[in-house]
């Protein structure tokens, strides 16, 4: 099945004229602090999945794996992420912050802030963030972030931050199951974009929000994310292994973790799951 995916990405990419060009990316972010050692590949399985091996190998921060197609892109929960080659953005950055694992949930967010910032150059308004990792326009997914990383006892060797950016997709490239609940720059603006362009966007976008988030803590992305968020006082239902917990969002904390109220007025951290509004 792995060889016929591999297979299909080539078949379109030869038919499929919006090429990335890697070159003139790798020269725009010379000297840069993210992306100033790219790899690029027109097809694999997931950028994560090499960013990850490259954090292995010691690989320095500010590494970006991009590829053109993805036959295993994944999301959160294990979640398939789709990645049809031609269209879209699909990069993992490599970093090495000096913190705990258990604030990686904190590099998210500060992703996810950086994405937002950049897609309003293109959309001003109705970029949003929706918890954890999701970056919506008018309450369309835009953009997905998977973090993983890879420890040494308690110690945090790296963190991949992988990007899922829908760019020039149009809606009926959607999987039928995404068309009512995703978008793309190109559905929003009616506009084909370069992508090695909004990379860059990108890159300098991150670079930005991670030495704020380096430089000043988590407050000042917490801030940012909630000025962008549209979840705060709705109620909300976050399932998480077959459970379920609803309440009114209050905020996130200094961890990143979701703040819920119930009707008793008591509040509860919750630190993973799928959060939607409740409707109604």
């Amino acid at each position: 099945m792995q060889s016929e995916a591999v297979w299909r990405c080539m078949a379109d990419l030869a038919m499929d004229s919006r090429e990335f060009d890697a070159e003139a990316l790798k020269s725009r972010l010379a000297g840069r602090r993210m992306g100033w050692r790219i790899h690029y590949l027109p097809v694999v399985d997931s950028t994560n999945r090499l960013a990850l091996k490259l954090v292995r190998e010691g690989a320095a921060e500010g590494t970006v794996v991009f590829a053109d197609c993805q036959t295993s892109g994944r999301g959160r929960l294990q979640r398939v992420w789709q990645s049809p080659p031609g269209r879209n953005l699909y990069a993992s950055f490599l970093l090495r912050p000096a913190i705990a694992p258990a604030e990686a949930a904190r590099i998210t967010l500060m992703a996810g802030v950086a994405v937002a910032e950049m897609i309003s150059i293109f959309c001003p308004a109705g970029v949003g963030l929706k918890w954890p990792n999701d970056v919506c326009i008018q309450g369309r997914k835009v953009c997905g972030i998977l973090t993983e990383m890879k420890t040494t006892g308690r110690a945090l060797d790296g963190i991949v931050v992988g990007i899922g950016l829908n760019v020039n997709i149009t809606g009926e490239d959607f999987d039928p199951v995404f068309r009512k609940t995703a978008t793309s720059l190109r559905e929003e603006t009616g506009r084909i974009f370069p992508r090695e362009e909004v990379a860059v966007l990108l890159c300098d976008s991150f670079e930005k929000w991670y030495r704020i988030f380096l430089g000043e803590g988590f407050a000042p992305v917490r801030e940012k994310w909630l000025s962008r968020s549209g979840m705060t006082g709705r109620r909300v239902r976050v399932l998480f292994q077959g459970e379920a917990q609803e309440g009114v969002v209050v905020g996130i904390d200094d961890d990143g973790a979701l703040l819920l109220e119930d009707e008793l007025g008591a509040v509860r951290r919750i630190i993973a799951g799928d959060a939607s509004i409740v409707k109604g």
